[in-house]
């Protein structure tokens, strides 16, 4: 019987993986935060819908007790550690976990509350958004890059990893150096996210207008510029290209931080550029236009 995986996060991307996984043939369980959502889980068959085609899927509260041997993160970067504290005693000691998540600093703090679990960092560009609970829609079909901090990823593991999750219909790459992936994505957000729910714009409205590429320009220069004190090298072009490139290539889409504020949520900002402004004071490197916009997406966050 093919390996048991556990959800903890029930988001457009954990649903996305809970019907990959499913499609494998994988056992999935499903880990909800609260019993509304598992009574509003049941009303809508027991099952995740992609593409009209629904996958059986398991699911249950944080309370029960059955151990977890494999387990998918998949929560804001704001739930992460009252979710994963939820679950904890359950844990077993050497469980195999991935951290799939935007931001950063999350994935550190798993990684050392589980110092005997193989705890995997990953990044996805894949595109998710649910049109109604427990029915997502696969809006962009990206790559999944999955890591470790604490060991090389050998030629035997990648296998390992290809063979267990990169069977599905969602790609999955090893990633012999996700800490840069994540700092790549970490950059990009720092320069689109809070521009555009600061805003009120769509991403490529960024690119479109004077005011905004001049200030997401001087995002760009101090992120490059923590990035280079950490001896991190972003990318092989100016950060402020890629930014337009992506801002360019997603124009019409809204930032995931701007559909947090539009729908009164808590934004991950701490995760993106607030994670950019602590590392800043720790190097001693000024990042005024960063720590502007952080207080001005907590400022928003207030009224939420």
């Amino acid at each position: 019987m093919t390996s048991k995986w556990f959800i903890l996060g029930a988001g457009a991307i954990g649903n996305l993986w809970g019907c990959n996984l499913s499609y494998m043939n994988h056992p999935v369980t499903l880990i909800l935060k609260n019993t509304d959502k598992l009574k509003q889980y049941q009303q809508a068959g027991k099952a995740l819908t992609l593409n009209k085609k629904r996958y059986l899927v398991d699911a249950e509260l944080a309370d029960n007790n059955t151990l977890i041997e494999q387990l998918l993160i998949t929560t804001k970067s704001t739930d992460t550690v009252e979710a994963v504290t939820s679950i904890k005693d359950r844990i077993a000691e050497h469980a195999k976990i991935i951290v799939l998540q935007n931001g950063m600093g999350t994935q550190q703090w798993v990684s050392d509350t589980f110092p005997a679990a193989d705890v995997n960092w990953a990044s996805t560009t894949d595109g998710a958004w649910l049109a109604s609970p427990f029915t997502v829609v696969h809006a962009g079909k990206g790559v999944t890059r999955i890591g470790s901090i604490t060991r090389s990823v050998h030629h035997a593991d990648k296998d390992s990893w290809t063979d267990k999750l990169g069977c599905g219909f969602l790609a999955v790459e090893a990633d012999e150096d996700i800490r840069a992936t994540l700092w790549r994505k970490l950059a990009i957000n720092c320069c689109i996210n809070p521009l555009t729910a600061t805003y009120h714009c769509k991403n490529g409205a960024l690119i479109q207008h004077p005011e905004y590429l001049a200030e997401m320009s001087l995002i760009a220069t101090e992120v490059t510029a923590v990035a280079a004190s950490l001896g991190m090298s972003l990318f092989e072009s100016p950060l402020i290209e890629q930014a337009c490139q992506v801002a360019e290539l997603t124009a019409s889409n809204y930032s995931s931080m701007l559909q947090d504020v539009k729908h009164k949520r808590k934004t991950e900002i701490d995760y993106i550029t607030g994670y950019l402004c602590t590392l800043a004071k720790k190097q001693g490197i000024a990042v005024p236009t960063n720590e502007k916009y952080l207080r001005k997406i907590k400022k928003i966050e207030d009224f939420i």
